[in-house]
């Protein structure tokens, strides 16, 4: 099973200002807006003040750089900012962060993106291993046993219905007991395998028969030295 979610930091938390997407990720114990989307919200003359402020910081140089302070811009440095410029687009997103974002985002709970984010993922995956299981059972008679998926899963908070997608990927292999493995090779239609795996399968179990039969001999021959 494979996960396309960042193992470091939970998925970003999506709001909406004036119907144009604003991502909030926590990090390092505060909250962080997605610089393209404040861009995108004040424009792009006001966003290139914002910028030069913010590139003014003091704690600017200071912060260590990672994938989330590299696109993402904390939120009281962005509120400082705001502050210093008269336009109606600054002071207006200012309001909105004060007065509504903010105040929500400290109610929720520290680990609150990352359980939703488990729970999401964790109910989706059962539901298509549950479906994988129920039509190979119905449908593949007694072959059902030797079936294999991998499973993919992706977790999208900004979705409209905020829920993990899942997709189960049937494999083109089987399972097959050692005792049967010769005869099922060299038995019309035998296995679909070309000839350099076929002769890379012959190399090793010669190999690893030589070697076998290798330590037996020895055995043997210290077996005979041994006085009676």
């Amino acid at each position: 099973m494979t996960t396309q979610t960042s193992p470091q930091h939970p998925p970003p938390l999506c709001f909406h200002y004036h119907g144009k997407p604003l991502h909030v990720q926590h990090h390092q114990g505060e909250w962080w807006l997605h610089s393209g989307d404040v861009l995108a919200v004040i424009g792009r003359r006001l966003g290139s003040r914002i910028q030069q402020l913010l590139a003014a910081e003091p704690t600017h140089e200071n912060t260590p750089k990672t994938e989330v302070t590299k696109e993402y811009w904390p939120a009281t440095a962005l509120l400082r900012a705001l502050r210093r410029s008269n336009k109606p687009l600054a002071r207006q997103l200012r309001d909105w962060l004060n007065r509504q974002l903010l105040p929500a985002l400290e109610q929720l709970p520290p680990t609150a993106p990352r359980w939703e984010q488990a729970l999401a993922l964790a109910a989706e995956a059962g539901v298509q291993v549950s479906h994988a299981v129920l039509q190979a059972v119905l449908t593949q008679g007694a072959r059902w046993q030797h079936s294999h998926w991998l499973l993919t899963l992706d977790y999208t908070p900004d979705h409209p219905l905020r829920h993990a997608h899942g997709r189960l990927l049937g494999l083109n292999s089987s399972a097959t007991p050692l005792q049967a493995l010769a005869q099922q090779i060299a038995t019309p239609p035998g296995i679909s395998a070309d000839n350099g795996e076929l002769l890379g399968l012959a190399a090793a179990c010669h190999q690893r028969l030589h070697s076998r039969l290798s330590r037996q001999l020895l055995r043997d021959g210290q077996g005979q030295h041994r006085p009676a």
